[in-house]
């Protein structure tokens, strides 16, 4: 009897909880924290003082990018990718080093990728996409899906054959038989009956207006 009221008593000794192993996070409000401590949280599994990162930098984030892309779609789908990838990649962050500087490295990164992509040609665009001996038939977004597991690749790939449905017909097929199948002018000639020098005309002209639907351009010798 004795040993149960023992057991009841309001004095009764309670596990105090133990901080995580390697922890030294004072216990302070997550909106007075350091952006340094707040991406350890992160590094915690703390989705609340990632938000609040989040809050703290994405309009100076869009401000960079704007800067350096000037293009409003691109702003807006890079910085959300930087953001994605801070998130993903936070485990390579390492603490004292200051989170601005860490955020915008990836920032500027991502920038850099999306310039260079823009700046490419078409025809670079198309054959680093490794699409040759793909079933280019269907959904362009299954298709995609075929030809990579990388979202990124994926992306771009449904890009740029949205962009060929739209070329007329005889732009798009030089373009599916000399980048897509790797043919020769004379290949094509033979496979086509048209003149390569008409095939060639066609792939200049195709792979212009393609690149303005990209947002690139062509080089004249290509």
């Amino acid at each position: 009897m004795q040993q149960k009221r023992a057991e009841s008593a309001p004095n009764a000794r309670q596990p105090v909880p133990q901080k995580p192993a390697g922890s030294d996070l004072k216990p302070v409000a997550l909106g007075r924290s350091s952006d340094e401590d707040l991406m350890r949280r992160t590094q915690e599994g703390d989705k609340q003082a990632f938000s609040i990162l989040y809050e703290r930098y994405s309009s100076s984030v869009l401000s960079y990018l704007y800067r350096m892309l000037g293009n409003v779609e691109d702003v807006e789908s890079v910085g959300q990718e930087v953001f994605l990838r801070a998130f993903r990649f936070a485990a390579t962050y390492r603490y004292p080093q200051k989170f601005s500087t860490w955020l915008f490295t990836i920032t500027r990164n991502l920038a850099i990728n999306n310039a260079r992509r823009r700046k490419r040609s078409p025809v670079r665009n198309v054959t680093e996409l490794n699409l040759e001996g793909v079933d280019m038939s269907g959904d362009p977004y299954k298709v995609a899906a075929r030809a990579t597991d990388d979202v990124e690749k994926q992306e771009e790939i449904a890009r740029v054959l949205t962009a060929l449905e739209d070329l007329p017909s005889d732009q798009k097929e030089v373009i599916v038989l000399g980048v897509f199948q790797d043919l020769s002018y004379a290949e094509m000639e033979e496979i086509t009956g048209t003149k390569a020098v008409t095939l060639r005309s066609r792939m200049f002209h195709g792979l212009k207006k393609l690149g303005k639907m990209l947002g690139g351009s062509v080089d004249e010798d290509e």
